[in-house]
């Protein structure tokens, strides 16, 4: 018998569960369908910001929270702070076991270890366990990712994405870490975040110029001559799509990084998903639901566009790029909001 459900999503990270409960909390009956047999699972540094995320995040999840942050170019180290944690960390397989029991409770089932083989007009197809599935749907929502199944269903390819490097190693280092290297990786940057018992260790780098393998490198050459080991550790690589080409289509809406709608610039994306999941939930409730914070996400993703697309001219507007940007912050004249999806 063919299952019938109002709203399938595709995809269990922050932006299909945020919007499953928004949806389940509401009296839709939703199904949340997970390609991974663990929620929460993804390539990630794991940071969220004050401005974006903290306050929706309940504090037993914020493993480490930081007042400073040191921002390192070719040729300045600065260091700045705030009255309020600019960003903290947390664990997403922690976040994703959260999220989901919060929608299940409110009424959300979850198939985890789901495969879509086939999206048609009204009905989906999963593989589970070696056996085909197939349930129908009034409202499909993708949320499953840069490689997104019901994105491809759409018929929207994925030509803009940037790529993310992770390493979570045990190092006794206590601060974050921004590293800027414009004669090596661009507009791209490295970062150290260091969480309750671990240190995630990695690099984004949002333009073709800078391949996985170039990144990688650098990322060992730059961690080497700061003697941190990464030979015993696998690193994890994901591409971040920030090709954002829009997120309702009739009765199909995208999410997050389905949606392209990754920082360009930073490869944030928690933020995007959480906002994009609100307004596609509550546009499904009501269709006369106006999406304004998403509004001003699409706004903040424009101009993260331009800043990596001025920066990927050449190497040496990069340069430039980072080294007026870390002057401007060391003297308060920026504030790291700027940077932010928020």
């Amino acid at each position: 018998m063919l299952m019938k459900y109002d709203v399938v999503i595709v995809g269990g990270g922050p932006g299909g569960l945020h919007c499953g409960r928004i949806l389940a909390e509401n009296g839709v009956r939703v199904l949340i369908l997970e390609r991974n047999r663990v929620i929460g699972k993804k390539v990630c540094a794991g940071g969220i910001t004050w401005k974006g995320l903290m306050d929706r995040v309940p504090p037993v999840l914020l493993e480490r929270s930081f007042f400073f942050q040191n921002i390192n170019t070719i040729r300045q180290n600065v260091r700045i702070s705030s009255q309020n944690p600019i960003v903290a960390t947390l664990n997403r397989i922690k976040l994703g076991r959260f999220m989901a029991e919060k929608a299940m409770a409110d009424g959300a089932e979850i198939i985890s270890g789901a495969r879509v083989t086939r999206v048609a007009d009204t009905s989906i197809t999963f593989q589970r366990e070696r056996k085909a599935h197939q349930v129908s749907f009034d409202y499909l929502v993708g949320a499953d990712g840069g490689t997104s199944k019901v994105r491809s269903a759409l018929g929207l390819a994925v030509e803009r994405c940037g790529v993310g490097i992770n390493y979570t190693v045990a190092a006794p280092l206590e601060d974050m870490e921004w590293n800027f290297d414009s004669t090596a990786i661009g507009s791209g940057y490295t970062w150290i975040f260091p969480h309750a018992d671990s240190v995630s260790i990695g690099g984004y780098a949002g333009n073709d110029a800078c391949r996985v393998t170039q990144l990688n490198d650098y990322i060992l050459r730059w961690t080497a001559a700061k003697k941190i080991d990464l030979s015993n550790t696998q690193p994890q690589a994901e591409k971040i799509s920030c090709d954002y080409r829009g997120w309702k289509f009739g009765n199909r809406f995208l999410v997050g990084d389905a949606a392209g709608l990754a920082s360009p610039l930073t490869g944030e994306g928690i933020f995007p998903a959480f906002v994009s999941a609100e307004a596609a939930a509550h546009t499904i409730i009501d269709r006369d639901h106006q999406p304004r914070a998403l509004q001003l996400v699409l706004e903040k993703h424009r101009k993260h566009a331009l800043m990596q697309q001025l920066a990927d001219r050449h190497n040496w507007v990069a340069f430039f790029l980072s080294e007026l940007s870390a002057l401007l912050l060391r003297y308060r004249l920026l504030p790291f909001s700027a940077f932010e999806m928020a």
